[in-house]
């Protein structure tokens, strides 16, 4: 009876990767197959075993459609030599069109994404589904005029700009995926034919409005007085939302989910979910406590030592509607000329740190902590000199008087 094992080549390319092939042994004898797959050195464990998931993924995928292959040759298969055996396994692969369900294939791939990511992903696969009526969508039927139908029918929906662009954006990503697992260009197998994303264009993505608050009303938000009432929505938001300032512009996953070791005396340090799977680095990033804001953090320390902060009482779910809540508490009482919300503390922070602190787009860029892929090369470089961000960020805190928020005596 055939068997298949993944195996990874001796030989180096010369960027260091080595091609991913799979050994096929048949009657006595084997040979190996070459996949479209590299791995580099991070990617296979000291004895020689791939740890790359998504590669591994995909070649089990391709040994389960050979196995299927072998059970309708039926004992013939029995007496083939390896050679003969792959020969007829990849002329069947030529000869053959797979129908690629792709709205299955975003769902497959969402199982594989953290939870916010598959969340969108859902969405996405949800509103393909609406737009096709239900019907199954084959991956080489998708072309530059079906895409341009599907983004006109989601203008009618009333889908925003900015979000048409995040759908198309994962449609691509998703398209691309495929087009990885299931073509072996150098095998001459290629089952998705199509590439719409060469002639179909997306739409670029409106830019953003300001969304951050002037001083003024940021002064006027930390100098909120306490409502009298327990679990006062108000008095969380106000808290929240300056304590998102204080800490940089932390969005509110990390500060949910900061683990109580992140706090290494007189900084906290953290890698952002958002952009950690994207950097070389993790997104590592350290933010300096400033005297005048510790008293804020230690109202909210978790002194039961599960997490840095006690918002974890909160469910993964209810958190986040609980901060739109109570922001809007906050803005009902404090009003500004622009509606905002818990990320306005981000984007406060970063005005003010360009405005009025006078920092370059830089130093912004590396307070916010953001992914920058034009340089990612020059970042490998320069080891980062946390003391000048430190000295940065507590101009920017030093605009703000914390004496009323920060009372230890408020609740």
């Amino acid at each position: 009876m055939a068997t298949f094992k993944i195996v990874v080549s001796p030989h180096k390319r010369d960027d260091d990767t080595r091609r991913v092939k799979i050994r096929v042994y048949s009657a006595k004898s084997n040979t190996e197959v070459s996949t479209p797959w590299y791995v580099s050195p991070d990617m296979v464990t000291r004895g020689g075993k791939i740890k790359e998931h998504s590669i591994l993924d995909n070649c089990e995928a391709l040994i389960r459609d050979w196995r299927r292959a072998v059970d309708e040759i039926g004992a013939r298969a029995n007496a083939m030599p390896a050679k003969e055996l792959v020969h007829h396994l990849t002329s069947r692969e030529r000869r053959q069109h797979q129908r690629i369900d792709f709205i299955g294939h975003m769902r497959d791939i969402a199982e594989k994404k953290k939870p916010s990511t598959r969340h969108n992903y859902i969405v996405v696969a949800n509103s393909l589904s609406r737009f096709t009526r239900g019907e199954t969508l084959d991956i080489n039927n998708i072309t530059a005029q079906l895409l341009t139908a599907y983004e006109e029918w989601l203008r009618t929906e009333g889908v925003a700009p900015g979000t048409i662009t995040q759908y198309m954006t994962l449609i691509k990503s998703a398209h691309n995926a495929a087009r990885y697992q299931y073509n072996d260009e150098d095998g001459g197998i290629i089952k998705v034919t199509r590439t719409p994303f060469t002639k179909y264009k997306i739409p670029a993505a409106p830019a953003p409005s300001a969304r951050g608050v002037d001083l003024a009303t940021l002064q006027a938000i930390a100098d909120l007085p306490d409502e009298p009432r327990i679990n006062s929505r108000r008095n969380f938001g106000r808290d929240i939302f300056m304590l998102s300032f204080a800490l940089g512009g932390i969005n509110y996953a990390d500060l949910y989910n900061l683990p109580c070791d992140a706090l290494k005396g007189d900084y906290i340090e953290y890698r952002r979910q958002k952009t950690r799977d994207a950097r070389i680095d993790e997104a590592l990033y350290r933010v300096y406590i400033c005297p005048q804001v510790r008293p804020l953090l230690e109202r909210w320390f978790d002194r039961s030592y599960q997490r840095l902060f006690r918002f974890y009482q909160y469910s993964p779910k209810s958190f986040g509607p609980t901060v739109a809540y109570s922001i809007a508490a906050v803005e009902k009482a404090v009003p500004y000329e622009r509606h905002y919300i818990y990320y306005a503390a981000r984007h406060t922070y970063a005005s003010l740190a360009y405005n009025i602190v006078g920092a370059d787009k830089y130093t912004v860029h590396e307070l916010l902590n953001h992914t920058d892929t034009d340089m990612r090369i020059t970042d490998r470089y320069i080891e980062r000199d946390w003391q000048r961000l430190y000295d940065v960020h507590q101009r920017i805190i030093e605009l703000v008087d914390w004496s009323k928020i920060a009372n230890p005596t408020r609740r």
